[in-house]
């Protein structure tokens, strides 16, 4: 008997198979999920199955990337946009910051981004964005406004060389010095901006403190928000963003009942990540309590969703929860009889520097800011050369490091990692690779279940959004 290239998995509402082929799921009487699990003959349904193009052995023999074909015309004519590292240098000590030692990826240091560095890359971007119409420009750190003279003086120089182009300015924060005079030039400038806060006073406080005097910041934080959400109204709602790093630590119901409680927070779009545990040097701790609260919340999200409960009661934490799902499942069922192609790649890496290429402080060119700074294997290039698209390619392609376990995944379609995985020395990136592929795909598996009892439940991922969490 043939051994098709499937996934089981059961919830509350039954058995499910997933068909690695054709990505569709399809809910099996039980008598058909014992009858895959033992490797039996086919019953009626899974015959019927097979008999309309599904249930196929297939996999990927060739690891290749096929946007590897676009490379040389991507980055000569359609870079979409570039992030500025300004600094090094932060105002702040975070515990869980990449460049806090933690981390086998970034220390704090001094150095800054020269005028001449930042308009050699700004020039580069105009040079090789022909056919593209809107940029995204970003500044980054450390914190950047540590530079904000330089950040004025970038915008400047942009806007005298971008008549024919639409800008979108972004800039990552820690509000500490969001002053009056600094707000009014981002609003002015019309930037997006996303600010670092960590929840209540003792949560953020103990994470999050001044690198001279060791006191925390949530005071000024607050402060800061408050002066752009009562003078800045409708910009608050529409451009900034509030990226909330959990500890896993502490209580999520603490941190969820803060956020749901302060007005500043009810109307404003928050993203919510947990601390990060790659390249870590020692893992981060894990409460049972955080976990028990952040899945009776997101319980309650797939009630809202199913109409049974007001948006009320939902925390605001949970405002990104859904939309993974949706993008993750939605427009998938019933999508018609596919197979994988004989060559491919995963799905975790994009195009390097895809959205937007990361040139640092030293005048070297990354896919993007999340990645190892201290690794040869993640740079790209550099400001005097350009991109190398032999590196690039290689970043593209990081399954080839993997691709013997990888082609038997059945978690092949969703796989998220790139090569931001990758650690100080290049036999990191297989090591932290493998470490992930457990938790990826209970993961995967967690977002089938709920994707299933929420469609069987009635929810249609064919066309609707969750209203207010859009």
């Amino acid at each position: 008997m043939k051994k098709p290239f499937i996934h089981l998995f059961s919830c509350s509402n039954g058995k499910y198979l997933y068909d690695v082929n054709s990505d569709n799921i399809f809910k099996i009487s039980d008598e058909s999920y014992q009858i895959l699990e033992n490797g039996n003959t086919y019953n009626h349904q899974l015959k019927y199955l097979e008999e309309i193009g599904f249930l196929r052995e297939d996999k990927v023999k060739l690891t290749e990337h096929p946007a590897g074909a676009v490379l040389s015309e991507f980055y000569e004519n359609q870079l979409h946009g570039l992030t500025l590292q300004v600094t090094q240098n932060c105002n702040l000590r975070c515990d869980y910051c990449v460049y806090s030692g933690k981390y086998n990826m970034r220390t704090h240091s001094d150095k800054t981004m020269n005028l001449e560095m930042a308009q050699a890359g700004i020039d580069y971007l105009f040079e090789h964005s022909k056919k593209i119409n809107t940029l995204r420009i970003g500044f980054y750190g450390g914190e950047p406004l540590l530079e904000f003279d330089l950040i004025k003086c970038c915008v400047e120089y942009i806007e005298q060389k971008s008549s024919d182009k639409n800008i979108n300015f972004y800039i990552t924060t820690n509000a500490t010095l969001l002053t009056p005079s600094v707000i009014d030039f981002l609003v002015q400038n019309n930037f997006q901006i996303t600010i670092s806060f960590d929840g209540p006073k003792e949560i953020h406080d103990n994470q999050r403190r001044y690198a001279d005097s060791g006191m925390g910041s949530f005071d000024t934080v607050v402060k800061r928000l408050e002066y752009l959400h009562q003078k800045y109204h409708e910009y608050y709602i529409e451009k900034v963003n509030i990226n909330m790093v959990l500890n896993q630590g502490y209580k999520y119901k603490s941190i969820s009942d803060f956020m749901k409680k302060e007005k500043i927070f009810r109307e404003v779009s928050i993203t919510s990540t947990l601390i990060s545990n790659t390249g870590v040097k020692e893992e981060n701790k894990v409460s049972d309590t955080f976990q028990t609260e952040y899945y009776y919340e997101y319980f309650k999200l797939l009630l809202f969703a199913l109409g049974r409960i007001e948006k009320k009661y939902i925390s605001p934490l949970m405002r990104t929860e859904l939309r993974t799902l949706q993008s993750i499942r939605g427009g998938k069922h019933q999508q018609g009889v596919n197979k994988l192609p004989e060559k491919w790649h995963h799905g975790g890496p994009c195009i390097p520097g895809e959205r937007t290429i990361f040139l640092n402080s030293d005048g070297f060119i990354y896919p993007c800011e999340r990645v190892c700074e201290l690794s040869s294997e993640t740079n790209i290039g550099d400001i005097k050369e350009g991109i190398d698209i032999d590196k690039a390619r290689n970043i593209l392609n990081i399954e080839k490091i993997t691709c013997s376990i990888c082609k038997e995944c059945w978690a092949y379609r969703y796989c998220d990692f790139c090569i931001r995985m990758a650690g100080a020395e290049k036999k990191n990136t297989e090591k932290n690779i493998k470490n992930s592929c457990k938790t990826m795909r209970s993961v995967t598996e967690n977002l089938f279940k709920d994707y299933c009892v929420l469609k069987e439940l009635g929810y249609d991922f064919e066309t609707e959004y969750v209203k207010g969490f859009v």
